[in-house]
Parts: structure tokens; sequence; C-alpha cells
């Protein structure tokens, strides 16, 4: 969609950062993927400076943050404001692939016959980004195997497709992204301790929003703008709405700001959103996870949900956190007395899925 189609009320809560990357993403992905930096909170325009001062060298960057925060639109932004602009940008989701082969081909690619189901030869992202960015999603989850050829990769642009004799060389920048701590990954030995000095020439970090001030009330101002437009209906937060969210630790950052607006909105029949049509999807207290929980928990048992379906894809998706999964292993545990096979009938897990569900638990560090 041309960049005509952006609307002033899009971009009047922006600073002139923040607008120039929206222009830029909407010129080269489409309106439906503009990249949205919403904010004045200091902390969040001084991430802004240093994007801009950033996004014109070629070392990997390294972004933390928590879930939510806004990690990928920082790595969006630095390769919009780049000179790889232009060139691909390919996002991979690094917790997505539990087995080592499957980490490995999909960052470098693979030949034919290299492992059980390679039919054919297959390039992997680091070759489709050859002269541009490759972002790395939540990089502490990648597989060990899969980290000793990033740092070669990293090193000089050499890598060899998996199951190959003969290397080859890419011109890529390296965006990695993390909401985890990757010191204590260093100290369980569960993350490479030289990959991290090479991933983290420049490091940024996505203030969470509870630390964002007011921005969620641009934030949300910012969502409701677009849901009246899509929608053209005039709904708006009550008072009591807005005292509600004013005193919200906002746990889920950004994402879950969106998705309780977008709730809001929906459920309300007229034309003022109040708390009783978004409330029970706001999370209060310090029993978070353990009630989390309870409910998904329930729903396994009592709607019959799969466990894949109820906690894995979500957890994949990112909407459920690790103390959420945590907590949902402890409640089936207690359910089981202790038994990691005694939780499959309860989680609605066949016998011939253990060893995957087990490897899943292990992978993302997800046993209570």
């Amino acid at each position: 969609m041309a960049v005509d189609r952006i609307r002033e009320s899009d971009v009047e809560a922006m600073s002139e950062f923040a607008s120039r990357v929206r222009r830029l993403s909407v010129e080269q992905w489409g309106y439906r993927r503009a990249v949205e930096m919403i904010g004045a909170a200091p902390g969040f325009l001084e991430l802004q400076s240093k994007i801009q001062k950033i996004a014109a060298f070629g070392e990997p960057v390294l972004i933390t943050g928590e879930s939510g925060s806004g990690k990928e639109a920082v790595g969006q932004a630095l390769y919009l404001l780049g000179p790889r602009c232009g060139q691909p940008f390919v996002s991979v989701n690094c917790p997505q692939y539990l087995e080592g082969n499957l980490t490995v081909s999909e960052l470098f690619g693979h030949v034919k016959g290299s492992f059980t189901g390679a039919s054919s030869d297959r390039k992997g992202c680091f070759e489709f980004a050859n002269g541009g960015v490759v972002f790395l999603d939540e990089v502490g989850d990648l597989h060990m195997s899969a980290q000793v050829m990033l740092l070669r990769a990293l090193a000089n642009g050499e890598f060899q497709p998996l199951g190959s004799d003969s290397p080859k060389w890419v011109d890529v920048r390296v965006v990695a992204a993390t909401n985890r701590p990757l010191q204590e990954l260093i100290a369980a030995r569960q993350f490479r301790h030289d990959l991290y000095f090479r991933l983290s020439y420049f490091v940024l970090t996505v203030p969470a929003l509870r630390e964002r001030g007011d921005d969620w009330r641009l934030l949300l101002e910012h969502a409701l703008a677009r849901l009246r437009r899509q929608y053209s209906t005039n709904k708006r937060f009550s008072p009591a709405s807005l005292r509600a969210m004013e005193t919200y630790s906002w746990p889920g950052n950004v994402r879950e700001l969106m998705s309780i607006a977008t709730m809001g909105f929906a459920l309300a029949d007229g034309d003022v959103i109040e708390p009783e049509h978004f409330l029970a999807h706001m999370h209060y207290g310090t029993g978070t996870a353990e009630t989390s929980a309870e409910e998904i928990f329930q729903r396994i048992v009592v709607d019959r949900v799969p466990f894949w379906e109820a906690v894995y894809a979500p957890f994949m998706d990112r909407n459920l956190n690790r103390d959420q999964v945590r907590a949902v292993i402890r409640v089936a545990l207690r359910e089981a007395h202790g038994s990691y096979r005694g939780i499959l009938e309860i989680l609605r897990l066949p016998e011939s899925d253990y060893q995957k569900f087990m490897d899943f638990l292990r992978h993302h560090q997800l046993k209570p």
C-alpha cells in the first residue's frame, strides 16, 4: 500500500524518528506491517536516539527486554534506517526448532540426505538474507549445535550447510533479541560465552511499559483510533476504564495493551468501553502465573483441549511466559503425584508424545 495512505492522525503522536521509521516500513512492507514506535518517555526516546546512531553500522546488535516490549520493532527500525534497507530482512523464531538438525537447517540450509526428511537441497535464512539483515528472535533459546555455526558465521560470514563439504559466504548483519538473562544461561552452560561477545557489539535495552510513564495512554489512543477507522465506530474508554489501566503494571507490555484495547473495543455494545469489558483479561496481583495455570489446566481437563493447543502454541507465539508454563506443569505434577509419565493423560497427550514433551520442557528450561 502506498505511503499516501498513511493518515496524519497515525503519526501525530510519534516523534520525528518514529514517523520516519513508520513511513519507511510502509514503503518496504505495506501499510499492514507498519512499524509503530509510539512513546514520549525519556527512556524510550533515548532508545530511539541510540537506534539512529548505530543503524549505519554493520556489527551485530543484541536487543534485550521483556516479552511483548517491542524488541522486533527495534530490530526492524535498525534495518529500515540503515544502508541495508531494501535488501532482505529475514526473521527467525529460535524457540520454534527443538531439534539441532532442524535449527541448523533453518539458519544455514542443508543438502539432500543430510538427515531424515531432507529430501532435497535447501537454502537457509542466512543465504536468503545475503546483503541484508537476519533477525534472531529469542536467541537465548537457540540450539547449542546452531550456536557453534552461528559463531563462525559472525566471525567471517562463512557457514557450511548441513551435510555439505563446501563452505559458503554471506554478507549479513545479525540482530538478535532475547527476554532471557544470557549471563545466567552462560553460567548454566546453555549459551556460549564467546557467542555472547560476538552478538553484543551493541546492546539495546527496550524498557518495559510500566517503566514508561504515561506512554500507555499514547499507545491506547493510537490503538483506539485505528480500531475506530477500521470498524467505523466512535467507541472510547470510560474514566473508570482509564483509572483501572493507570494502576496496572502491564506484565505483557505493549502486546498486552494492544490485546486489551481490542478486547474491550469488541465486547462493548455501546460507544463507551467500561472495565467490565476487559478487566477479566488483566492479571492483577503477585499470583498471576499460578492463577493462569489453574485456568489453563481447567481448559485442558474440563474443555478437553490438548496440551499442544492450550500451552505449547501460546508459548511459541509468546502469549504465555515461562513462569506460566512451569506453573501449569507444576499443577499437573501435583495431580500425578510427581510423575512426568503420569501427567501425559492429564494433559491429554498420547504416550507416543512423551519424548517430544520432555524435549520441549528441557529445551526451554520449563521444568518446575
